[in-house]
């Protein structure tokens, strides 16, 4: 009798690393977003992958599965430079 296909164990490498930083980044966890979560089993696949096809076609889901995240995350409240220069320049005392 056949169990159906075998499971094999994926591993976290260089992909899996850099991907749950940017959703560090983006403060979205995969726990609570199920594109995070399809993110992250992604990048293991293309860590364990060793035919290429699997590797281009984890690729390809994998950055749809990010853009999707990119999309749905809060903006950042990041400066330009005018914010910057601002920040520097010293506070004239008013009165």
């Amino acid at each position: 009798m056949d169990d159906g296909p075998k499971r094999r164990s994926l591993r976290a490498g260089a992909v899996t690393k850099a991907t749950r930083a940017e959703l560090t980044d983006l403060d979205v966890s995969p726990d609570s977003n199920a594109s995070a979560a399809a993110a992250m089993r992604l990048a293991k696949v293309m860590d364990s992958a060793q035919d290429p096809k699997e590797i281009a076609a984890a690729a390809r889901e994998l950055r749809q599965a990010m853009h999707t995240v990119r999309g749905l995350a809060a903006p950042k409240e990041r400066g330009d430079k005018i914010d910057e220069l601002a920040a520097r320049r010293p506070r004239r005392p008013t009165g």
